[in-house]
């Protein structure tokens, strides 16, 4: 195992050398050098020692050292001949790690260096640890990000938008929409906690209800062979969630421990009153149908299925009011009057904007039915409106425009104006041909409002 090098940077080599025998006696790699820019040709030095005859002259050479990036880290310490506390003081908060006063005491000399340099070691372990967990939670995320479904969708007549905002933490949030058959399946869900766990615990959330869809069971059936699924992985997690199974118009959902819905007219957010049941996994309970309970879509009403985090930042800024309160305040003032198929990208931009970062990830969906839309990709084509000739050649300008194989383009009639929601699509040319229009961006999502 190679020494331990430290490097004694002097002008005085006579003073000094003593110290440097010392060293060298008790197994340290010791070399003497009186320039300083020589340390950066002299890799793999854990610790500097300087002296010089002058303080002041150990003072810039301090802070060339903490102010040079490849040796910067590197701990320093100081010989002096007398303590001057005001340049010590001027030291210590240039960025030494401590000082030595002469006439050296070999004990002293040996435990601060042997010190520092176990204090180096372990800092650079840290630092090691902590990228490796950072590694591990960027690809936590990534794969939670890649579990999510399209931000932009029609499953059989019904719109669908979507924004997952993770935080600076990954979390547990997961949310998906699909058809089977006739139905269309939706639902947002919380695994509790944060990390890897909480995120890697969605993928099997998500294939215990796809699965269980696709062999039509009821609702609660879903929730309950969701739960026994996963008492073997969960370990003391716990699942919140609001899972809705759409037939036609009438929605049939199942509220366990989750935020309600949120309705949105195209003016006022208001919050729905939704019965509520145990969350998943926190009591060994078996759900039935008189968990259940129903609703109807109706056109022109948007319905916006959401995570806890959503509010959680008012939480922190206002923990003495009510949160959910402050959260439709916020909405009805900042949010009010956009187009439905806008919200979650247009909540995310507000709440990016005013407040810097989130003490949470949340999800957000928003859905609903109008009076006809029209969906095209790059495998999927679904039409329930008949346009007229200048939308079809919108329509055919725009997917002409899609910058590669994954875009979407979704156009829905809400009798007074079209929504179009594009993404992947570089539509800036094609909307200074509609002078009767709001166009919103977000990234690759872009939502255009044309007046009829």
């Amino acid at each position: 195992m190679p020494s331990d090098s430290v490097v004694i940077l002097t002008d005085s080599p006579d003073v000094v050398q003593e110290t440097a025998e010392l060293l060298q006696f008790v197994g340290y790699d010791v070399r003497i050098v009186s320039d300083v820019s020589t340390i950066l040709k002299k890799a793999g030095a854990q610790l500097i020692l300087v002296y010089y005859r002058l303080l002041r002259n150990a003072q810039d050479v301090v802070r060339y050292i903490k102010t040079t990036g490849e040796i910067k880290d590197l701990p320093v310490i100081v010989i002096i001949e007398e303590k001057n506390y005001v340049t010590l003081l001027e030291l210590y908060q240039i960025g030494i790690s401590d000082y030595i006063e002469l006439p050296i005491i070999d004990v002293e000399l040996i435990s601060k260096i042997a010190l520092h340099i176990e204090l180096k070691k372990n800092r650079e372990k840290i630092e090691n640890l902590y990228k490796e967990l950072r590694d591990s939670l960027n690809l936590a995320s990534l794969l939670q990000t890649l579990m999510l479904p399209e931000p932009v969708q029609a499953c059989n007549g019904i719109w669908i938008t979507s924004k997952y905002m993770p935080s600076q933490i990954v979390g547990g949030d997961i949310y998906d929409y699909f058809t089977v058959n006739e139905d269309v399946y939706l639902y947002t869900a919380d695994i509790s906690g944060h990390g890897i766990q909480s995120a890697l615990l969605c993928s099997a959330v998500k294939s215990v209800i796809r699965s269980a869809a696709q062999r039509n069971l009821r609702i609660s059936d879903i929730v309950n062979e969701l739960q026994e699924s996963m008492k073997t992985v969960s370990g003391y997690n716990y699942v919140t969630g609001l899972f809705l199974k759409i037939t036609g118009n009438e929605v049939e959902y199942i509220n366990c421990g989750h935020p309600s819905l949120i309705t949105y007219d195209g003016e006022t957010f208001t919050q729905m009153t939704l019965k509520s049941v145990f969350p998943i996994g926190l009591l060994d309970y078996t759900y039935t149908s008189e968990d259940c309970g129903k609703f109807e879509l109706q056109n022109g009403l948007t319905f916006i299925a959401y995570s806890d985090g959503l509010y959680s930042i008012f939480e922190r800024t206002r923990s003495s009011e009510d949160s959910m309160r402050l959260l439709l305040d916020f909405l009805n003032k900042e949010i009010s009057g956009i187009m439905p198929e806008a919200l979650p990208f247009a909540v995310a931009s507000a709440l990016k904007k005013r407040y810097s970062d989130l003490p949470d990830d949340y999800s957000f969906v928003a859905f609903g039915r109008t009076l006809g839309l029209n969906y095209y990709s790059e495998n999927s084509k679904y039409e329930t409106i008949l346009l007229d000739q200048k939308m079809k050649e919108l329509v055919n300008e725009i997917v002409l425009s899609a910058s590669g194989d994954n875009y979407t383009l979704l156009i829905n009639d809400h009798e007074r104006y079209w929504s179009v929601v594009t993404k992947n699509v570089e539509i800036g040319r094609i909307l200074r041909k509609l002078p009767m229009s709001i166009t919103m961006s977000f990234d690759d999502v872009e939502c255009v409002k044309i007046f009829k």
